[in-house]
Parts: C-alpha cells; sequence; structure tokens
C-alpha cells in the first residue's frame, strides 16, 4: 500500500456523517458486534461509551479508513465500529426528539449489504419508534416490556421478513443493550455532541479498492471467531496501556496493519472457506511463547492457541509481535527455503521455511517452535554484511543442537530459547562467535561443545566446510558427527584435521546406513570385529529358551546409540574404518574364521540369509555358547509354543 496517499483526521461521528454518505459495501460481513454471543465485546465497547459520556472522558476508537466511490464512502475497514456509533446516535436522536436535521445526518449512513438492512435503516431513522411508551417501564428491571427491539419489531413499519438478515437481528441485539445502559442518561445526544469520543479517520486517495481486498478484509467468517475477539481486545490493550503513543502515523499501528499488510501475508495460506483466523492466532500464540519465560503460560498456550490472552502481553512482547509479523510481509516468506535437511522438522515439499511450517501444519512441536524462532531472530538481526551463507550456517548450528537434545516440554522449551537468545548475539558469523566466545548457557551443553569444536575446524580452513557440512547431513549423523570425528581420531587440533579421512567415513554412511535401518549384512560384518561379541551392549532374559536374549541393532537409533557407548563403539569404528577400503561383501567373504569361534556364530556371519528369520533383530544364546536361537519378533510367549517359534541354530 505504499503508493496511497494518506490523509488520517480525527473525527466524531456527526463530524464524519455532516458531509459524508456512508454505505457498507456489498462485499462486506454483516454487522457483527451485535450478535447475541458477542456479549462481552458488546459489553466492553458500550462500557467504554458510558464511561466517556458520563465521566467526561476522552475515548480515541480505532481508525476507520476506506475508499470513496462517486459520493459514498466504503469503508475498508471501520464497519462494526460506525454501525454501533450510528445506533448510539439514533437511541439518543429518537429518545430525546431531537429535530429532523439530525435525522437527515444519519441518513448518510446506509448499507448496501442487503436490501433490506438498507431499507430498515432508512425506517429506523424517518419512522422510528414512541419512546415515550417504552420509557413507561419499569426501569428498575430489564423486562421484556422495556425491550427496544420488541417495540420495533411490533411497528407496522417492520416486515417480520426482516428478521431473518443477521445484521438486523445483530442491531436489534445492539438496541436492546444500548437501552439497558443508557435508559437513565440524560441529555446523551448533547454530551455526545462535545466530541470525546473521537476515531482517526483516513482516506485511501486514488486507490481502487476490489472486490479481492474487500474479501481479504472479511474472510473471517459470518460469527465472530476467537481471533477476532482477541484481535479486538489486543487493540484496545495497546490503546490503554499507550503501547504505541510514540507512532504518529495511523497506518503504521497495530490496529491498521492487522487488517491490512498483515492479512495479505496470510492470505495465501487460507482455507477453501477464504479463512485463515485459525492460522492467524497461532501464529501470534506461538510468537508469544518465545517472548516468555512463565512455563505454565507456555504449556497453556502450546495445548490450545485459544487459551492466549490479552493480559499476557506487555510492552515488550506487543512490540515484539509487531516487529515479526512487518518481518515476515517484507521478507516473503515464500520465497526463500535451506538447501540441506531438517528432517521431520521441515518438509520441503510442503514447507520452504519455518514460517510455512507454522503457518501450513495443524499441530506443531516444540523443536519446530524453536528453529522458527531462529529463524525470526536471524532475520530480524541481519544488515547490510548478512549473506545467505551466514544465514545457512546459522540455522544449521541451530538445527543440530534441536535434533540432538530433547525439547518436549515448557521447561526444556525455554532451554532452548534463552540458548539461542545467547547465540543470537553471532548469527551473522555463528561460527567465528562459537570460536571466540564463552557461553553461559548448558542446554544442550554436548552438542554445543560439538559445534564449537567444528567452528575451530572452519575457522582454520574454510575448506573443510564441506566436508563437515556433508557429514552431518547424513541420516547417521544427523547434525552429530563427534563420533565420526572419532573415527579419524582427531584430537580437537584444528591442524591436524583429516578431511579426506573423515569424507571417505561420510562415504560409508551415506552408502551402509540409511534412514531406517541397517543390512543384516552390516550386522554380519559387525560379527568379524574384535573378539565377535558387539551384541553384548544390551540383554534380556528370554525364558521360552531360558537362555540370555540379546540385539543385533534393532534400528539405526540403536546403531548411534551403540556408537556412543565407550565400551562398544570400537566395533562400529572399525568395520567403518575398514568399508573405507572395501566392501561389505569382501570384509565378510574374506574374514577368518577364528579356531574357537562357537558353530552357531560360524554359520550367521558365513550363511548371508540366516539373520532373516529374525524380523526384528533378537537372538538368545545358550551360556556355553553351544548355540543360538532366531527370535522371529522381538518376543515370544514362555511356553512350548513359544520355544518352537525359535529358530536353533547350531
Amino acid at each position: 500500500m505504499s503508493n496511497i496517499t494518506e490523509t488520517s483526521q480525527k473525527l466524531t461521528f456527526l463530524e464524519l456523517i455532516k458531509n459524508t454518505k456512508i454505505e457498507i459495501p456489498i462485499i462486506q460481513r454483516d454487522y457483527a458486534q451485535g450478535r447475541s454471543e458477542e456479549s462481552i465485546i458488546r459489553n466492553k465497547i458500550l462500557t467504554t461509551f458510558y464511561n466517556s459520556i458520563h465521566n467526561n472522558k476522552d475515548v480515541e476508537l480505532d481508525f476507520i479508513y476506506g475508499n470513496k466511490e462517486d459520493e459514498f464512502l466504503q469503508p475498508l475497514d471501520g464497519q462494526q465500529r460506525l454501525t454501533t456509533l450510528f445506533l448510539l446516535h439514533w437511541y439518543f436522536a429518537c429518545k430525546e426528539t431531537t429535530s429532523h436535521n439530525l435525522k437527515d445526518k444519519l441518513s448518510n449512513f446506509t448499507y448496501e449489504t442487503r436490501t433490506s438492512s438498507r431499507e430498515f435503516c432508512a425506517s429506523l431513522i424517518h419512522i422510528g419508534i414512541d419512546f415515550k411508551k417504552l420509557l413507561k417501564s419499569d426501569y428498575s428491571a430489564a423486562s421484556e416490556n422495556n425491550e427496544v427491539s420488541k417495540t420495533i419489531i411490533n411497528s407496522s413499519w417492520f416486515f417480520l421478513s426482516w428478521k431473518k438478515d443477521p445484521t438486523i437481528k445483530a442491531m436489534l441485539v445492539m438496541l436492546d443493550a444500548i437501552h439497558q445502559m443508557f435508559m437513565h442518561t440524560e441529555n446523551g445526544l448533547e454530551k455526545l455532541t462535545e466530541g470525546k469520543i473521537k476515531f482517526n479517520y483516513i482516506e485511501l486517495k486514488n486507490f481502487g479498492l476490489s472486490d479481492d481486498l474487500y474479501i481479504k478484509m472479511n474472510a473471517r467468517g459470518k460469527t465472530l471467531t476467537a481471533f477476532e475477539n482477541f484481535k479486538a481486545l489486543l487493540e484496545r490493550a495497546a490503546l490503554q496501556n499507550n503501547w504505541e503513543l510514540q507512532i504518529e502515523n495511523p497506518v503504521e499501528k497495530f490496529s491498521h496493519k492487522i487488517d491490512t499488510t498483515w492479512t495479505n501475508l496470510f492470505w495465501p495460506y487460507r482455507n477453501k472457506d477464504n479463512l485463515f483466523d485459525t492460522i492467524f492466532l497461532k501464529f501470534i500464540s506461538i510468537v508469544l511463547m518465545t517472548t516468555k519465560e512463565d512455563k505454565d503460560l507456555i504449556q497453556k498456550i502450546f495445548n490450545n492457541s485459544n487459551e492466549i490472552d490479552v493480559n499476557d502481553f506487555d510492552q515488550d512482547s506487543f512490540n515484539y509481535l509487531k516487529s515479526v509479523l512487518d518481518l515476515y510481509h517484507d521478507v516473503k516468506p515464500a520465497t526463500f527455503e535451506f538447501d540441506f535437511p531438517f528432517w521431520q522438522y521441515l518438509d520441503n515439499k510442503d514447507s520452504k521455511n519455518f514460517f510455512e511450517v507454522i503457518v501450513k501444519k495443524a499441530t506443531i512441536t516444540y523443536p519446530q517452535i524453536v528453529l522458527f524462532y531462529a529463524q525470526t531472530e536471524f532475520l530480524l538481526n541481519r544488515n547490510e554484511n548478512t549473506t545467505y551463507n551466514s544465514f545457512n550456517d546459522w540455522m544449521r548450528v541451530i538445527r543440530n543442537i534441536v535434533y540432538n537434545s530433547t525439547i518436549d516440554s515448557s521447561e526444556t522449551f525455554t532451554g532452548a530459547i534463552a540458548l539461542i537468545k545467547e547465540l543470537k548475539k553471532g548469527s551473522n558469523d555463528i561460527y567465528l562467535f562459537l570460536k571466540t566466545q564463552k557461553l553461559t548457557s548448558r542446554f544442550a551443553a554436548s552438542q554445543t561443545q560439538e559445534e564449537i569444536t567444528k567452528s575451530s575446524v572452519i575457522q582454520f580452513t574454510d575448506n573443510n566446510r564441506t566436508v563437515l557440512f556433508e557429514t552431518e547431513d547424513t541420516d547417521f549423523c544427523r547434525g552429530r558427527i563427534s563420533f565420526a570425528l572419532h573415527c579419524t581420531d582427531y584430537s580437537n587440533n584444528p591442524e591436524k584435521f583429516d578431511g579426506i579421512k573423515l569424507n571417505r567415513i561420510k562415504d560409508v554412511f551415506t552408502e551402509y546406513i540409511d534412514d531406517e535401518d541397517i543390512s543384516n549384512d552390516f550386522r554380519r560384518g559387525l560379527m568379524t570385529i574384535d573378539d565377535n561379541q558387539f551384541y553384548n551392549y544390551w540383554w534380556s532374559w528370554l525364558h521360552a529358551v531360558n537362555a540370555p536374549k540379546r540385539c543385533l541393532i534393532a534400528s539405526t537409533n540403536d546403531l548411534k546409540n551403540f556408537a556412543y557407548q565407550n565400551n562398544f563403539r570400537k566395533y562400529l569404528k572399525e568395520l567403518i574404518i575398514q568399508l573405507t577400503d572395501q566392501n561389505l561383501s569382501d570384509i565378510i567373504k574374506n574374514y577368518e574364521i577364528p579356531e574357537n569361534m562357537p558353530r552357531w556364530k560360524q554359520r550367521i556371519i558365513k550363511e548371508d540369509r540366516l539373520l532373516e528369520y529374525s524380523i526384528k533383530h533378537y537372538i538368545a544364546i545358550k551360556d556355553d555358547n553351544s548355540c543360538c536361537w532366531l527370535i522371529p519378533g522381538s518376543k515370544v510367549a514362555n511356553s512350548k509354543e513359544g520355544k518352537e517359534k525359535c529358530r536353533k541354530i547350531k
């Protein structure tokens, strides 16, 4: 909207309609503040008006702006407030039998949305009701006799078919609420004309408002959503707490942007009904989570974004929310993506970055929020020297930390956020920062230390960057490469870093270890190493055969854990090193069987199809090593039938 010429002035409702005809355009949604289920919003705005009229208090409502078509002003935003103000002025004008001059002014307000709404407004102004009969009822109770709506519906000019018009229904509810609050107020119209209730009026000149733009502005459905209610309350909190006191230009305020530039931001992610309220509210709640240390509050919002409360905001979190929304409007999230994997956290086919993860995914995890926060903080803190490579370096480091730590509660979440807040000071050159700065956060200390180790290698020579990155991107490593470095015998001396050897080890990972499982040939290969007893890393008891139960590596994750157990990692290291020079089949084929090796173990190594029977990779070994049993599943019944299911190898 940068090509729009804006003019802004503070006006009362009467000042606006004095020389301007207001027409609610046909594409606008129905009047909502009067809906019966929206009593909280309705009572808040009427209480604000009541305090202004009775206590002579200034009230500044949110901006109202739109475009003039011929002689009519068509509001782009402000329909709800204008309608409520129209009804309030009509109420006092009719109640206090004001002159026709005011009725002529009120005639400048009309609805294009439905013929019935337009005709109702005209009849309300020019015919109205007899307040003398209405005011004879008992003021002490909200009895049926003093309902304005019943008096209107019983009037000869009211068509019963109008009761089906949702805007008219809402107007009638609002008029009843106005009557209950202001029935004792005298000289109300005179107090209204004193100009205590004002709003910022902005006319958008030379800007044709298309139906598409109105659809965007009113895509929040036919009933007030949780987002609508929250938005209204947050706008009011910002006004009452003077959070935007220093902002003079109304178009830079929250209440303007949330219905314009930020609406455009979320519009591409709307659902088939042109709705994006749930997405918008979820986004706001996630941003708020990253600003808080209250673990109970974080857990509450994480479980249900509708639980977000304006009272959870303060000046800082409000300003941060605005800056994040401005950021993603400016950087165009759909245009940037990463050139390295984030595994389960980011599916590049569906989401290119973590903004899109937040707005597209129905269920968001704590790690994804942490990654979104890291992405956001980098973009907020970028400068003229920031490069795409520095962005990728930053997100790579955070990815490694997040993947290799546990973030599954509000406690661990706040720990991760605190670490990123410390690291973001060096986000534009994260490896230089890690090499030169001492960190105080203890969250994910082991993985963070590994990132410091990598930074030393990279800072020594940038040529090491490629092999480090390719190694940590393998399915086996997934960001954690200390075992790979262990296989190269790296001793924390960047001068002695062997990039060629690491590259060969990386190739072994890529060829033999995928993200799901390893092959049975790989298991057989492990049996050729050292004392041939790699499986001793874990045991249980199989009662069916009365023997210790072992596992020949259940999955890739099992293998990773195995790699970081000091007592048993030697088997994997030795096999990996051998695989850098020869293939797996040759290792098995050329393996020389020791004289004292049990027969069952010889058979497993040399017979390539034998382990297929053990689908879950469990075996049981007799204490004297005379035989083993291949277990078809993860367990069998402690019975004769269970024993018979196990295949005995000797």
